[in-house]
């Protein structure tokens, strides 16, 4: 029996992997098109929680915040078994964040991404609590700017925040406005503890949960975890080390927290999406757009000279010999316009009331595939239909004078009505020879009842010339007009290629862009 072979196979992509990538790939697509702001934030958010993803198999990191004198830094230290943070009633202790690892190894690249730089490891911790960060914030209402932007700093960063209210300022419309509200999404990773709870008797302390519940509800976070807890007693903080070990044991709040990050940044751009995703240049507006520029670049003009260069060969070549050659003297309508090409074509394109006719073919195309995109798209949108305006008067020139019309060459049939009108015109010339002599000579011409063959001859002669003439100046008429046709499809053709290349396919690559974009929108979502 054969043995097996195994083949190692790469597990696929998390959703919340997925999900980052498609972040990123709306946010390219979007730049310059997109609100910048909204960009941003999503390029931002897709490094971050890219980076965050790569650390999020071994740790956890929570966060606690509050203000001055509400007991943070004690409950740091109570949850963590140490004297690491110095507490303070007054005024802020802690001028930047402070790390307390548990676990066997000090995840230094975690905490050198999320830039804390004080980090202690925690001896003889609980074992449930292997890979959690806890993180103790300065004071968010710090008279100092530049702990205040830490915390805000941060707090973008962390997986879990245990936000830390006394029973004085619990209230502070500062910490609710600045950060319990606006955090109201991230309820699910978010605990608000009462600590100091041992200055209030059992009513008091029951009454201002009440409240607090009350304020964090209207805030949005109903799905917040609220606990009561007292750094000096140690009352709620062996609940709330259980809570914050449950968080590491799932592995969960990181997960969560990112979620929530790309699923903010990709709200932000569905401003520029619309119902209708997938948007093309219509026939109907290329048509009006090639028939802009045909009228533009002369091409009634043209197919007008083809038809009349046409009769005009066509007249000299099967018309009468004796009166036809008039027509070589006239000039040839079709050879004047080529002579000139590249002067009136490209003034036509330029010209004022033609080119005016142009730019509103161009206009009323963007217009109508962009309708009710967001502005910047609309404006990219413009940008692909009027890129190569310059342009088109010497690219219309180059295609319509690589077109054969083909007016001057000469029909089969032509030569050989032309040879049967010189053979009349011999038969008349002869005839009147032949009367000359008879008169000279003096011998008998026949007749038939009375009409000499020589009278006959010349009679028929003529007469035949000018009723085939007049046959063909109808067939010619008929040619004409095919060919003027066939010169009109051709120079439309070339035309349509032009604006094709040049127009409709750099505006169909921008919605085929917004297509995309709308496309990645949905996936980060």
């Amino acid at each position: 029996m054969r043995a097996r072979t195994f083949t190692p196979t790469t597990p696929p992509p998390s959703p919340l992997a997925s999900r980052v990538r498609a972040l990123d790939e709306a946010a390219t697509l979007g730049a310059g098109r997109s609100d910048p702001a909204a960009v941003a934030e999503a390029k931002r958010v897709a490094t971050q929680v890219d980076r965050r993803l790569a650390f999020s198999g071994a740790n956890t990191v929570v966060a606690l915040g509050g203000a001055t004198g509400s007991g943070k830094s004690s409950l740091f230290n109570a949850m963590s078994g140490t004297q690491l943070a110095t507490s303070g009633v007054r005024r802020p202790t802690t001028a930047a964040a402070m790390a307390a690892c548990w676990g066997d190894q000090m995840p230094n690249e975690l905490l050198g991404w999320l830039d804390v730089a004080q980090r202690h490891p925690v001896r003889d911790g609980e074992e449930r609590l292997d890979g959690l960060v806890l993180l103790d914030l300065p004071d968010h209402d710090s008279t100092a700017t530049a702990h205040r932007d830490e915390v805000d700093r941060l707090v973008r960063l962390v997986d879990g925040l245990i936000w830390v209210l006394d029973p004085q300022k619990y209230a502070d419309a500062a910490v609710h406005n600045r950060y319990l509200r606006p955090l109201a999404d991230y309820a699910d990773v978010m605990v608000v503890v009462l600590n100091h709870s041992d200055v209030l008797s059992a009513a008091d302390l029951k009454s201002t949960l009440a409240d607090l519940r009350k304020l964090l509800d209207d805030d949005g976070l109903a799905k917040t975890r609220l606990m009561a807890t007292s750094a000096l007693t140690g009352q709620g903080v062996d609940d709330l080390r259980t809570l914050v070990a449950d968080l590491v044991a799932s592995k969960r709040a990181a997960a969560q927290r990112l979620s929530v990050d790309v699923s903010h940044a990709a709200h932000a751009m569905l401003g520029d999406v619309t119902r209708q995703r997938r948007r093309l240049v219509s026939d109907e507006a290329e048509a009006r757009l090639v028939g802009a520029l045909s009228a533009a670049a002369g091409v009634p003009q043209v197919v007008s000279a083809v038809d009349k260069t046409t009769r005009q060969h066509g007249a000299e070549a099967t018309g009468w010999p004796l009166v036809s050659w008039i027509n070589k003297l006239k000039t040839d309508p079709l050879r004047a316009w080529q002579t000139s090409v590249g002067g009136p074509v490209r003034a036509g394109l330029d010209g004022a009331v033609a080119g005016a006719q142009v730019d509103a073919a161009l206009r009323d195309l963007a217009d109508e595939v962009s309708s009710g995109l967001a502005p910047g798209w609309v404006d990219a949108v413009k940008r692909a239909a009027t890129a190569s305006r310059e342009d088109l008067p010497r690219d219309v020139d180059s295609a319509m004078g690589a077109v054969d019309l083909g007016a001057g060459q000469p029909m089969r049939w032509w030569r050989a009505i032309r040879v049967v009108q010189w053979v009349l015109i011999g038969v008349v010339v002869a005839a009147i020879v032949w009367a000359l002599l008879s008169g000279l000579l003096a011998f008998t011409v026949p007749s038939w009842r009375g009409v000499k063959w020589t009278f006959m001859l010349i009679v028929a002669g003529i007469v035949l010339g000018l009723l085939l003439a007049l046959v063909c100046h109808l067939l010619v008429s008929a040619a004409a007009a095919r060919r003027a046709a066939q010169a009109r499809g051709a120079l439309q053709n070339c035309i349509a290629q032009v604006a094709r290349a040049k127009v409709v396919v750099p505006v169909n690559e921008e919605l085929d862009r917004y297509a995309q974009f709308t496309a990645a929108v949905a996936r980060a979502l």
